[in-house]
């Protein structure tokens, strides 16, 4: 996630992305977003865990913007997602 980037526009894409996962499984997905899910209060407490909640995931939606990959924080999800 990057506050740069147009939250409208991430939000609008994953509202599509729930809708068609309903027309296609009859029930909305679930979503680990590491900004509500991560105490952002004891960061280093959520980063210690990262890799295990993203390897538990069987999918990865990724809503990057223009500044998207210019985010450490954000690079680091993908390392640990593709590592």
């Amino acid at each position: 996630h990057s506050w740069h980037d147009d939250p409208e526009a991430k939000f609008l894409k994953l509202s599509e992305v729930a809708e068609s996962f309903f027309r296609k499984n009859g029930r909305y997905p679930t979503f680990w977003l590491d900004k509500v899910c991560i105490d952002q209060e004891h960061l280093s407490d959520g980063l210690r865990v990262l890799p295990v909640n993203v390897m538990a995931c069987s999918k990865v939606l990724v809503l990057c913007g223009h500044t998207y990959s210019q985010r450490l924080w954000c690079a680091w999800e993908l390392f640990v997602l593709f590592s």
